[in-house]
């Protein structure tokens, strides 16, 4: 009888670690390929900002692997916080870029402020394929800082903003719809237009197309409008590219197709809204 009695003690104690492990493994949310933190916090009834907070994040990215923590519920176990690895960045001296897993050549040539086709022409290259480790000549005195790839964007908006790049500098044109000259909504229409989608001419109507998009949960390739000088009409309009900046055909004074900030000055406090036309 005691030596049943100890079968059954150390049986209950094999299972009781059992439990305990598959507990401790559901208490954290480990990031997979194709995680965003919108998806995230959806499936957790969470507010992006929320997730935000409770993992220190001040950025959208997210690696593979991350592991993140959860608000706490009667159905969820408190988990452990994200952790990255340290954020290696170029040396301002020798304008030299080692490129890291994720990256893209729009992504580095929007971090270190110059355009791909600069980029091609720096180290010579023929295509938009790049290689972990690989070394980039970015410019002297320029500094790109490697962050992780956002998980969830897709890989056409990498290849709508690389498209835009190519037209940084394109002056502005009122109802110009081409490389000759591009008014705000024309450029959107042209840029699209490359990849098969049919959009329609002007911002007021370009805004009626798509998914509705959270402002904290934007992607590579999202619309994003604005009510240029106040009331309700939409009459502006550029493609998000990432890193709370968006391209577009702003204005003659401006210089045409540039890139801005929606943090900063008057596209701050005229933001309409954002639509996500790439499924």
């Amino acid at each position: 009888m005691q030596k049943i009695g100890r079968i059954v003690v150390l049986t209950l104690l094999i299972l009781g670690f059992s439990v305990t492990s598959v507990l401790a493994a559901g208490s954290e949310y480990i990031v997979k390929s194709g995680d965003s933190l919108w998806k995230i916090a959806q499936n957790n009834s969470m507010s992006v900002s929320e997730l935000k907070t409770l993992n220190g994040l001040t950025s959208d990215f997210l690696s593979i692997g991350d592991k993140l923590m959860l608000r706490s519920s009667p159905n969820r176990t408190p988990v452990v916080s994200v952790s990255r690895a340290p954020i290696p960045t170029a040396s301002a001296g020798n304008g030299v870029y080692v490129v890291q897993a994720g990256d893209s050549l729009w992504q580095i040539s929007l971090r270190s402020g110059t355009s791909v086709a600069r980029l091609k022409e720096l180290n010579g290259l023929t295509s938009d394929m790049l290689s972990v480790g690989q070394k980039l000549n970015i410019g002297t005195g320029a500094v790109a800082v490697a962050v992780p790839s956002r998980s969830g964007d897709s890989i056409d908006g990498s290849r709508v903003i690389t498209k835009a790049a190519e037209f940084l500098g394109t002056k502005y044109s009122y109802g110009g719809q081409s490389p000759s000259g591009f008014d705000c909504s024309g450029f959107v229409y042209y840029i699209y237009k490359q990849f098969g989608y049919s959009l329609p001419r002007t911002a007021a109507d370009q805004f009626e197309k798509g998914l509705a998009v959270e402002k904290d949960s934007l992607q590579a390739g999202d619309l994003v409008f604005f009510t240029w000088g106040g009331g309700s009409y939409i009459n502006h309009v550029g493609i998000y590219s990432g890193n709370g900046q968006f391209i577009h055909s702003s204005s003659p004074s401006s210089g045409g197709v540039i890139y801005s900030s929606l943090t900063n000055g008057s596209y701050a406090s005229y933001y309409a809204g954002a639509k996500r036309i790439l499924r």
